[in-house]
């Protein structure tokens, strides 16, 4: 069980210079690695239009070993190492729960928006494919530079419902660009509503290792979780932010349910923020990722355990059909 962030931190500012943009990236993941999130990502405080930073970047050919994507993706491992050396450092041996310290594990990840919804902002559909290739040859260049997991954002996927022209050209764009690097953990992002209209055919065909669902704007997406073979690896984008709120019963209860469809187990599901964090104070932002961690922790754990630990015993002594829909998905 993990947790992470997904889409923005927190960017109080709009034109500044390199320099201070790698302070905000240091920033922000150290701010993840603090609050124990085991994937970190650089918040894309870098620009203030990631998609269309992304396709400027592929449009002016800064793309490869020295590109815009390669070149961010080195600034995040290396706040994140630092992070965690760092913080290590500081404890004195000792973890913060007062054990002797271990190792941390941080995978530090890239985030792209793919070729689908690139294309979309163009208005011309038809781009989505040449510009797979494009993309794939960007991830293949990620993983030689030492990246292991990228983040593949697909927000239009929302809208292709059952349009014949949009699913095919979904599905095989990222058929085409996840062939340009198959030993890449790629995780495939859809946020801001549901995909399930698209059907499991369009959006889990390609090779993806994990997925990324939210799961508040887009309720549906629990008949894709479903459907997601077990092998792959689920993350319920179930937070809201910002609240005051205790939500960790509701976060739990989501994981362990994505945990029980086809044998995923715990060690294949995450939890992350179901809306951007860029628009909060930095103050919410930090809320958000000690709840997201909390949760974490406590649905990994075994029932007598969590409760132990404050989560409210109800979490898993919910009658039949609580929460459920129709064919019994719930409802975030």
């Amino acid at each position: 069980m993990f947790a992470m962030v997904h889409g923005g931190w927190p960017r109080p500012i709009t034109a500044v210079s390199d320099d201070v943009l790698d302070a905000l990236v240091a920033e922000g993941v150290r701010a993840q690695v603090d609050a124990g999130l085991e994937l970190v990502t650089d918040g894309l405080v870098r620009w203030a239009d990631p998609a269309g930073a992304l396709a400027a970047a592929l449009e002016r050919g800064d793309t490869g070993a020295d590109g815009m994507l390669v070149r961010a993706w080195q600034a995040t491992a290396g706040a994140a190492a630092e992070a965690v050396s760092g913080g290590e450092a500081a404890s004195g041996g000792e973890s913060a729960s007062g054990g002797e310290a271990t190792a941390r594990s941080v995978v530090p990840a890239a985030t792209v928006t793919g070729p689908y919804s690139l294309a979309l902002r163009t208005g011309d559909v038809g781009r989505a494919g040449s510009l797979a290739g494009l993309l794939g040859q960007e991830l293949a260049t990620l993983a030689a530079a030492g990246c292991s997991l990228v983040i593949v954002d697909e927000p239009a996927a929302v809208g292709i419902g059952a349009d014949p022209v949009a699913r095919r050209a979904f599905h095989d764009a990222q058929v085409a660009m996840l062939a340009a690097a198959p030993d890449l953990h790629a995780m495939l992002a859809i946020t801001g509503g549901s995909a399930w209209e698209a059907g499991a055919a369009t959006i889990l065909a390609a090779p993806y290792r994990s997925y990324l669902f939210d799961l508040v704007a887009g309720p549906d997406n629990w008949y894709l979780v479903r459907a997601v073979p077990g092998d792959r690896g689920v993350v319920c984008a179930a937070l809201k932010a910002p609240t005051r709120e205790d939500q960790s019963s509701l976060l739990v209860w989501a994981a362990r349910y994505a945990a029980s469809s086809n044998g995923r187990g715990v060690e294949r599901v995450g939890l992350a923020n179901a809306s951007s964090l860029a628009d909060l104070h930095v103050d919410d932002a930090l809320g958000a990722i000690a709840a997201l961690a909390r949760a974490a922790r406590l649905a990994a754990m075994e029932p007598g355990d969590a409760i132990a630990a404050g989560l409210d015993r109800r979490t898993f002594a919910q009658p039949p059909r609580r929460g459920a829909r129709r064919g019994g998905v719930p409802r975030a």
